[in-house]
């Protein structure tokens, strides 16, 4: 039922329905028509309603809370209700839409409240929602105290290899039948109202199957644990909203512009003739069909597929002392990264001047987090060194320093807090293996940094030579074998 369509009476009622419910299945309505459930769905799209199915009994075995593993649910969908909450509202009828409001809000905070559990196919967008369209009414405590399992958490733990798993994809594998949605951008209809109270039935009995899976393969900690906090974590991360520096940005951004420009210039005069230098079969036919540098450095790096000499990052270093053309590709590449990914990068993500990245925990086969709009994990924290030409004679060139992150700003009144475990895989990897010399490498209290150290080893130098490449290659390698690269 919508519950707008509701009398005082009925609302009551709903009220103790839902304080004696078991189990809350819900998915969010875009205003496109789509919901949580399909794949497709915009995430653009603002949220026009939630649909809720309040289970009352059930014939499953699933924890209400994080410390019990022994609950029984009975199954009586006879006894389940289906209800509509409208979260979008119109400025007209404003008196008769803030009591609907006011009840939608009461409804879904008795929910958080209730102690049992939400089923929600992308529970994270679900809750940063509630957070951001009730965000003067509710706090993230509430949040934080609610029960809510994913059903896309667990399939992803029990097959991390599958990163984006779909519902469509899991009614497939457990019901081994395809099914249909349907929503309408108006009122939801009646026929495809309950074409969605069908899908969050089969939701919840996923969930269900997904549960007994991971006791069955001894995940079931795991998911409570981490997993599913970690969900609320990251709803309440993106509501949070971080401040860039404009002027600064646009600065920082005419800077690098003008320095690629110049590099430009630099590599077509040593070069002889134009090309372009993003392009790797231009800047190949350059440096090895003119300059014919691959005769000049034995065994360089060759693509796979075609056998070509490589114009990676390893080859040009190789290459520098050679000609002054690598020297400059580096550079440019180096600053076209810089300006292209951590500076414009973000101006295409600001919203009024602020940046909210998007976090997914299933993003990576190896459990670590990703963020994309924008990918705030990948904001280098190495700066780096920009000349600016000099064009009045006599003055001198200009060296600027350009580090991206300081290009954020905190609020007024608040400071911004860097915090980081020293090695932690590598730590984990040494208790967990045993292995003598990285054991006796952490027990050295000289040794101040592992991958300095380790690189210092791998490539015979003293430790005060190693560079910040060195460094950063041998912890590449290290995680690399860590993570199961060349099995």
């Amino acid at each position: 039922c919508d519950i707008r369509s509701l009398g005082c009476e009925e609302k009551r009622e709903l009220l103790t329905t839902i304080e004696k419910a078991v189990a809350f299945v819900t998915t969010m309505i875009f205003r496109d028509g789509s919901s949580q459930l399909n794949s497709e769905q915009v995430l653009t799209s603002s949220v026009k309603g939630v649909v809720v199915l309040v289970k009352n009994q059930t014939d499953h075995r699933c924890p209400p809370s994080y410390s019990s593993t022994d609950y029984t649910w009975n199954a009586a969908n006879e006894n389940d209700k289906l209800i509509y909450l409208k979260t979008e509202w119109s400025s007209l009828w404003e008196q008769e839409q803030q009591a609907h409001k006011k009840f939608a809000r009461q409804v879904l905070f008795q929910m958080l409240h209730c102690k049992v559990p939400i089923i929600c196919f992308k529970a994270k967008d679900f809750l940063r929602t509630l957070l951001q369209v009730y965000g003067n009414e509710i706090s993230w405590k509430q949040v934080a105290d609610s029960i809510v399992l994913d059903p896309r958490i667990a399939a992803w733990l029990i097959n991390p290899s599958d990163t984006v798993p779909s519902f469509e994809c899991l009614i497939q594998k457990y019901f081994e039948k395809p099914f249909s949605m349907g929503t309408d951008t108006g009122t939801l209809k009646n026929a495809s109202y309950q074409n969605l109270g069908v899908n969050l039935e089969n939701l919840y009995n996923v969930m269900m199957d997904l549960a007994h899976d991971l006791q069955v393969q001894g995940l079931w900690k795991l998911f409570c644990t981490l997993e599913l906090p970690l969900i609320k974590i990251l709803a309440v991360m993106e509501t949070h909203k971080i401040h860039v520096n404009k002027q600064e940005l646009k600065k920082t951004s005419e800077i690098l512009g003008l320095r690629l420009k110049e590099l430009e210039q630099e590599a077509h005069q040593v070069a002889g003739e134009r090309f372009l230098l993003t392009s790797s079969s231009q800047l190949r036919e350059v440096l090895f069909e003119k300059l014919k540098l691959h005769a000049l450095c034995e065994k360089l790096h060759r693509t796979e597929i075609q056998q070509l000499v490589s114009t990676s990052e390893v080859v040009l270093n190789k290459l520098q002392d050679l000609h002054p053309l690598p020297k400059i590709i580096l550079e440019y590449r180096q600053v076209h990264k810089m300006k292209s990914t951590y500076v414009d990068g973000l101006r295409t993500c600001m919203r009024k001047g602020f940046i909210s990245s998007t976090w997914n925990q299933t993003g990576t086969v190896t459990g670590r987090l990703s963020a994309k709009h924008p990918n705030i994990q990948g904001i280098s924290k190495h700066p780096v060194r920009i000349t600016k030409k000099q064009y009045i004679k006599g003055k001198e060139e200009e060296i600027v320093t350009i580090s991206p992150r300081t290009l954020f700003v905190s609020k007024t009144g608040h400071t911004f807090l860097a915090a980081d475990f020293s090695h932690i895989e590598l730590r984990i990897l040494a208790d967990l293996s045993s292995e003598p010399e990285l054991l006796k490498l952490f027990q050295e209290p000289e040794t101040t940094d592992i991958f300095s150290t380790l690189a210092s080893q791998w490539k015979g130098i003293p430790s005060e030579q190693v560079k910040h490449t060195d460094r950063e290659q041998a912890k590449r390698v290290v995680y690399s074998v860590v993570y199961g690269a060349g099995r």
